[in-house]
């Protein structure tokens, strides 16, 4: 298949569908059959031509003879000659509507987007386009008495030109109905809560899509789904324009279980376990444990969770735990009892915040110190906020979270201290350049360092920190007086900051280059780390694996080191 002119070549398009048309032509056996048989195929091999808006094209056989498409069989010579052009666009509908303050923009942008064809070539499959999406859009934004009419494309052969004629009508657009349980019912109030909607707005099926997705993220229900049920609809209800919702509901079972495993270099190998019972009662009321198991960490802990105004991010928490590490010159064992009480952000981008207050016991050797105890009530307050697109893969994203808590020797507490911590990460996309930055910091003042639990000290080094050391393997130290050797004790303040670049190589493959830098000292950015080097992310089915090989530099040291992990990285 060739054009006239063989210095032009036919889009490939045209020539797929020109093959999609003929696919399954047999040749006739007789001779005396072929003039037929060329008018047939005249036939479809224009009108595929003519799917693509070219009506003045002329087309040419030669050897039908040898009776087959395949290289050296008949071939087709086309002439495509000028694109159909729109002369004029004609719309008969109820014009009005747009001018209501709840039009949506995006029914006046298709609107705009079928006038725009007016003189100019005929582009098919977007004049297609538009007419599919503006009846999609009619039910999705409610109007449920959209009626298409008519739609013609008048064809003038002699003018090469084409009138496009509609005549549609969107009617009023309908309002949310009430809600309607359809067989589960647990739960109501809990489902309410996360209704994105209030009754009779204006209907729109993207907030029924965001109402399941977050009555799923409940953690209530197995089995969710919530529709606008037009057949539903009474005379009453299509009079004042109302659609009744329908929520059908499988609540989870009495217990749940959940298992995983993972690594990282910081971690190696790890193993979790969840339970969780979602219905204590019916108010809401969930129990859950969870298991955590690595070399440097073991972890079991215990919640009761009671849902406030919004089960999804606002709650009251009394949780129980108990933890081992086993770090760098480090082993704690620490026993926590926290009260935790979280108001959740009512819009977007607000911060969630969380007061709570968390009685500590913890037995640890830091160093090679002898073991101490030290007990803490520290009440405190947090601010968080995750923003971010995608879940498996994130290639926008941004998260903020500050602490701050405290404890006094007058109340419980063994000491008085005072402890904030920052933490900050972006990521952002443009075109195929990935950027991410993250940041760290802390500060601790007490009346006596010396018995802060080890696990509220700062260090730097790991897969989130500084690449190129070990976890948190670089911090202050102190020659012990009586060995002489060098002990790692922790330090006052932290500060670490990171960017990365990452470029795609392939669908599924990221190449990425680093710098990292951090300090954890007794004077705020003292002796400074460094980690460089180059990276390869695997956007897997189980999410984004990435592994690094990165130079470690310090005062004392240079370190080669491989870092691995696994997830979304936001």
């Amino acid at each position: 298949m060739k054009s006239a002119d063989d210095n032009k070549s036919i889009d490939s398009q045209i020539v797929d569908n020109i093959q999609l048309h003929l696919a399954g032509q047999s040749f006739p056996e007789n001779d005396y059959e072929i003039a037929q048989f060329e008018k047939q195929i005249r036939t479809k091999v224009s009108t595929a031509i003519r799917a693509f808006s070219f009506y003045q094209s002329t087309i040419e056989f030669k050897n039908l003879n040898k009776k087959s498409f395949e290289n050296g069989g008949v071939l087709i010579v086309v002439n495509l000659g000028p694109k159909l052009s729109v002369n004029a666009v004609t719309l008969e509908f109820d014009e009005q509507v747009m001018q209501e303050a709840h039009f949506p923009v995006e029914l006046s942008e298709l609107i705009s987007a079928l006038k725009a064809l007016e003189r100019k070539p005929l582009d098919q499959s977007k004049y297609d386009g538009i007419k599919t999406r503006i009846q999609s859009y009619a039910l999705i934004f409610g109007y449920f008495d959209f009626v298409l009419d008519k739609n013609e494309v008048q064809v003038s052969l002699a003018d090469n030109q084409a009138n496009i004629y509609w005549k549609f009508k969107f009617g009023p657009r309908y309002r949310f109905g009430p809600l309607s349980y359809i067989a589960e019912d647990r739960g109501m109030a809990l489902v309410e809560a996360v209704k994105p909607f209030n009754e009779e707005a204006y209907f729109d099926q993207q907030l029924i899509s965001q109402f399941t997705q977050s009555i799923r993220q409940t953690a209530y229900y197995e089995n969710v789904i919530v529709r606008a049920n037009i057949n539903a609809m009474s005379s009453e209800d299509k009079v004042n324009k109302i659609v009744p919702i329908e929520v059908l509901l499988t609540a989870k079972p009495r217990d749940t279980y959940q298992f995983g495993i993972g690594a990282s270099t910081d971690s190696g190998p790890r193993v979790t376990a969840n339970w969780k019972r979602p219905w204590v009662n019916l108010r809401g009321h969930s129990l859950s444990s969870e298991l955590y198991i690595s070399g440097p960490k073991k972890n079991v802990s215990m919640a009761y969770t009671i849902p406030m105004a919004n089960p999804l991010n606002d709650f009251l928490k009394i949780q129980g735990g108990y933890q081992e590490l086993n770090e760098e010159q480090r082993d704690s064992q620490t026993y926590t009892l926290a009260v935790q009480r979280q108001f959740g952000a009512k819009e977007k981008d607000d911060w969630d915040k969380i007061v709570f207050l968390r009685y500590e016991y913890e037995n640890f050797i830091q160093g090679i110190d002898e073991e101490q105890s030290t007990q803490l009530l520290m009440p405190g307050i947090t601010f968080n906020r995750v923003r971010k697109q995608g879940d498996l893969f994130v290639d926008w994203g941004d998260r903020q979270q500050l602490t701050l808590e405290t404890a006094s020797d007058s109340v419980i507490s063994d000491i008085n201290v005072v402890r904030v911590t920052a933490r900050t990460k972006w990521i952002r996309t443009f075109g195929k350049h990935r950027f991410i930055l993250r940041g760290d910091a802390g500060a601790i003042v007490t009346n006596d360092f010396d018995r802060v639990p080890a696990s509220l000290r700062f260090f730097v080094g790991g897969d989130q920190s500084v690449r190129g050391f070990g976890l948190n393997s670089v911090s202050e130290t102190r020659i012990d007086d009586t060995t002489g050797e060098e002990e790692l004790i922790g330090a006052q303040f932290l500060a670490v900051g990171s960017t990365e670049y990452a470029y795609p190589i392939s669908d599924e493959w990221r190449m990425a280059v680093f710098l990292d830098a951090g300090s954890a000292s007794n004077d705020f950015g003292k002796s400074p780390i460094y980690g460089t080097g180059l990276g390869a992310h695997w956007l897997s089915p189980v999410g984004t694996i990435r592994l690094y090989i990165a130079r470690g530099f310090s005062d004392e040291e240079k370190t080669w080191r491989l870092h691995f992990s696994i997830g979304p990285g936001i």
